[in-house]
């Protein structure tokens, strides 16, 4: 008859937690969502990130069972609506809709935080290109005549960008530098008044995001020069890019993506990872982003990680190079 021993009861609770050790990740978070998500928008309503995560949202919630509330924080080039985030319950319920231009402003000041170490990267959610534009009577047709006529006139040709230490400020420095021109940086607060000041002549070509330029260019009071991504733009077919233009190997979309705060468990991210991918393959959802001036562009968040790293390393050169502040 075998002897019983008081050790048998641990054996058996070691034996049980080895066995759900090996359960399927999925199994492990069924449970989740328990409740409402939030995506918090470190920028003010009606922009780019907040369409792009309004885009998502619903479709989440269709899939995830649990509503999904878009929450604006603006403040601090976006800080505060990160530092918000990273205050929050570890409860996995609340997500980052994060930017190329928040990813930026650990290279200006100092801060408590960095995408590439306090978050993971879920999911893109788009791109959009950046075009350097100008006004039919500048008579520029190209970047090449904007690199004659800026050779001609160091420092004197004016371009606008939607603010000093922007992605359109520092795309513009580096076309600049590939060229071996210097152009004189106007920063906007915004895209709106820089589209004006273009239009009326006040400033030569502005580098702005696809979604402040496209219907005026639609409407003929602006004209493309190039994009700022590798290939063409589907939504301008017929204008180069800065690497076709001889700015060199540039790739510089604007983009917006979903990330879950670092320690968020494997298993929350992938189910919501899966969420968001099914919503962006919906062809509705496709058009919609298009209408937006924004591209759906499948990219796996390795990949991603992997560029955000990339980037900031070019960018803390291209700042040390020039010598851009946000003074």
């Amino acid at each position: 008859m075998p002897v019983c021993t008081m050790f048998q009861p641990r054996r058996v609770l070691l034996l049980l937690l080895a066995a759900m050790s090996c359960l399927p990740v999925s199994a492990l978070a069924e449970d989740w969502p328990s409740k409402s998500l939030t995506f918090v928008v470190p920028f003010p309503a009606g922009g780019s990130n907040d369409i792009a995560a309004r885009l998502v949202a619903e479709g989440v919630r269709q899939r995830l069972g649990q509503t999904v509330v878009v929450d604006n924080k603006p403040g601090a080039n976006g800080s505060l609506g990160v530092e918000a985030i990273l205050r929050s319950p570890k409860d996995q319920t609340t997500f980052l809709v994060g930017s190329d231009s928040l990813s930026l402003t650990p290279l200006f000041r100092a801060t408590t935080w960095d995408l590439t170490r306090s978050f993971i990267p879920v999911a893109v959610l788009s791109y959009q290109p950046m075009i350097v534009v100008t006004a039919p009577a500048s008579g520029l047709k190209s970047i090449k005549d904007l690199q004659t006529m800026a050779r001609g006139k160091p420092n004197q040709v004016p371009y606008a960008s939607s603010g000093q230490g922007s992605i359109q400020h520092l795309v513009g420095e580096l076309f600049s530098q590939q060229l071996g021109i210097d152009l004189l940086h106007v920063p906007y607060k915004g895209g709106g008044q820089a589209v004006n000041d273009v239009i009326a002549g006040q400033v030569t070509v502005a580098v702005l995001g696809a979604a402040a330029v496209l219907p005026h260019i639609r409407s003929g009071r602006l004209v493309p020069l190039a994009v700022s991504t590798r290939t063409r733009s589907p939504m301008l077919p017929d204008t180069p890019t800065l690497s076709e233009s001889g700015a060199g190997d540039l790739d510089v979309p604007q983009w917006s993506a979903l990330f879950a705060p670092e320690g968020t468990p494997a298993a929350v991210i992938s189910r919501l990872r899966r969420s968001v991918e099914e919503t962006l393959l919906e062809p509705a959802i496709k058009q919609r982003f298009l209408n937006a001036s924004m591209e759906i562009v499948a990219t796996p968040p390795e990949v991603f990680q992997q560029r955000m790293i990339q980037d900031r390393a070019r960018w803390a050169r291209l700042i040390k190079d020039r010598k851009i502040s946000l003074e």
